[in-house]
């Protein structure tokens, strides 16, 4: 797969943050659903990877969160809480994630970020946190597999879930704070 120019992968970037900050002032579920389809259809090349990754990494957290939220007031006794502003916020989630995944997947960031000193040593950064931490949580579940003489169930996994979150928050902010430190020592 051939890389794209910096100047398109920065066009497309431009492109996919105004149109995350045009939808983020949607409300109307018609007109999300409508905004929708349009990027279905301008980004139909590559679609379904990111849809998967929209119903896998966004899909459950926004439906959990957006039910939850309608489901307290209403046993707080809001009865007539309308579900329609939980929708249209969830909608509006999953829109917005899957212009930024499609983008994502056709944009180098490291290319079209080079002419900016600054972001490009944030997006190292950020690259090199999401590596660390990823590696933190394969090695994890790695290493619940090799100790159990079955493949892992839900339990197991929820189990060690707690180490593991308490090991990749404190990682995360002594790892935040020595980039900090970094950053300030070199005048940032």
């Amino acid at each position: 797969m051939a890389l794209p120019e910096p100047r398109r992968s920065q066009a497309l970037l431009l492109l996919g943050l105004a149109a995350a900050f045009a939808l983020s002032a949607l409300t109307d579920l018609r007109a999300l659903s409508a905004a929708g389809l349009v990027a279905l259809a301008l980004l139909h090349r590559g679609a379904w990877h990111a849809l998967r990754r929209v119903a896998l990494l966004v899909l459950p957290p926004v439906l959990l969160l957006s039910l939850g939220s309608w489901a307290w007031l209403r046993l707080l006794g809001a009865p007539g809480t309308p579900l329609g502003p939980f929708l249209s916020l969830g909608l509006r989630t999953v829109v917005i994630a899957f212009v930024i995944f499609s983008v994502l997947r056709r944009a180098d960031l490291l290319r079209a970020l080079a002419p900016f000193p600054v972001l490009s040593r944030l997006l190292v950064l950020c690259l090199a946190q999401i590596h660390a931490l990823r590696r933190i949580v394969t090695e994890s579940a790695e290493g619940l597999r090799s100790r159990m003489a079955r493949r892992p169930g839900t339990r197991d996994l929820a189990r060690n879930a707690g180490g593991v979150t308490a090991t990749l928050l404190s990682l995360s902010v002594r790892n935040a704070r020595d980039s900090a430190d970094a950053m300030r020592s070199r005048g940032f």
